[in-house]
């Protein structure tokens, strides 16, 4: 593991040094074989390069910070006239894992703070970092005034970095646009040497010896895992696992599906009226541990299912209204989350529009389009049903499984019962 001493966010200008890593992309494209940039789509070669050059900002997990404490000698000065002297005192070091490229930590944002913070950089090959924080106090000193102190250090940290996150992620949103101009450049001055080839009608020379070219294969940016869990006597926090996740969207799959094989009978019911026929269903699985219409943190969400207390899972119900019906469920659900929740869903019923097909086709474009949205996590084999990652409204750094349904309960005509 390596320790590096660090000014924090001082060193060199980060604007500065981004437009410097700016400049080496067209170094990049022109390092590319001739064939292999020609044999190569360009949307390849542009996420090819942008996974070379992008830039992953820091994140800090506050809620794994983890602590020593040492008795100490501190020198203060003494009586005028006695000089220093040694008092007993207490040295505290506060370890903040993180993310991202460590070398960012040197480097000053737009704008940036003029008060000066320290701390060490550790750097390991999990792909976590840490930031050591070291606060020396007399042992006279009040908790509360060490308290206030290591806040103000971290409220300080997460402002710079905030600043740093808007000046990296503005350099990551133009990057696409600036490889797409260097290939294309390029493509265009190797189809004037062609010309030039064609004109003249004189053979290339061959290099028998040359490899075969193949299209470059672009490959997923490898994502850092987060840090270590916490110790075994920290409390423990609830989570659904991913099989019990499964089970549940299971279950409301197979509910959507006998909606959609006899539409004429559930088409007549409302949205609350369908969320409570696949209540019933869950709470043949869950004993009776799904609600609905249950308060939450800033408004009230169709289905939940609680274990000690906490959510462990929550769905939307809607009826399509048009794509922002896809949009607004989204926010609304988010907008329920505490942190703890992470494994969601939103379930939505066609009961107004023919023409199923062009509902289909809207709506991943309107899910990818909320501004939350980070990727879709695998191409769902089942038709109409996407599953997505969001970013919670309140922390970035957590994220959350947004399970998309969408069942079709159109029909021509229903006939309701007129004779109560």
């Amino acid at each position: 593991m390596m320790r590096e001493e660090n000014v924090l966010f001082s060193s060199e200008d980060l604007l500065d040094i981004l437009h410097a890593h700016s400049r080496e992309t067209g170094d990049k494209v022109n390092a590319i074989p001739r064939d292999q940039l020609l044999a190569t789509p360009i949307e390849n070669l542009v996420d090819h390069i942008f996974s070379q050059m992008y830039v992953e900002p820091l994140t800090i997990y506050e809620d794994r910070m983890e602590m020593d404490r040492h008795e100490i000698k501190l020198e203060v000065n003494g009586w005028p006239g006695e000089g220093p002297c040694l008092v007993p005192g207490i040295k505290l070091i506060i370890s903040l894992p993180f993310s991202g490229d460590p070398n960012l930590w040197r480097l000053r944002p737009n704008p940036h703070f003029m008060t000066s913070l320290q701390g060490t950089i550790r750097n390991s090959n999990s792909g976590i970092g840490y930031l050591d924080m070291i606060f020396e106090r007399t042992s006279d000193t009040h908790p509360e005034k060490i308290k206030r102190d290591v806040d103000g250090r971290l409220d300080l940290i997460r402002r710079s970095l905030a600043h740093q996150k808007a000046n990296i992620e503005e350099f990551n949103k133009n990057l696409p646009s600036s490889i797409r101009s260097s290939v294309e450049a390029r493509r265009q001055r190797l189809k004037k040497h062609d010309d030039i080839a064609e004109i003249l009608n004189i053979p290339l020379r061959h290099d028998p010896n040359a490899p075969k070219i193949h299209p470059i294969q672009v490959q997923k940016r490898i994502v850092k895992p987060l840090p270590p869990p916490p110790k075994a006597s920290s409390k423990t926090e609830y989570g659904i696992e991913e099989q019990e996740y499964e089970n549940i969207l299971t279950v409301i799959r197979h509910v959507g599906r006998a909606f959609e094989t006899t539409p004429q009978t559930f088409a007549i019911h409302d949205e609350e009226e369908l969320r409570d026929i696949i209540l019933a269903h869950l709470n043949g699985h869950y004993k009776g541990d799904a609600s609905g219409e249950t308060f939450r943190r800033s408004g009230k969400t169709d289905i939940r299912i609680e274990a000690d207390d906490r959510a462990a899972f929550v769905a939307e119900c809607k009826v399509w209204k048009g794509p922002k019906t896809i949009a607004n469920s989204i926010e609304q659900l988010l907008s329920y989350l505490t942190w703890r929740d992470c494994k969601t869903a939103i379930i939505i019923f066609n009961k107004e529009v023919a023409g199923f097909t062009d509902i289909l086709q809207k709506t991943q474009p309107a899910v990818e389009s909320h501004p939350r949205f980070v990727k879709m996590v695998k191409a769902s084999d089942q038709e109409g049903e996407w599953q997505c990652i969001f970013k919670s409204k309140e922390d970035d750094a957590r994220l959350v499984q947004v399970h998309v349904f969408l069942f079709n309960l159109f029909v021509t005509s229903i006939k309701k019962d007129t004779d109560q």
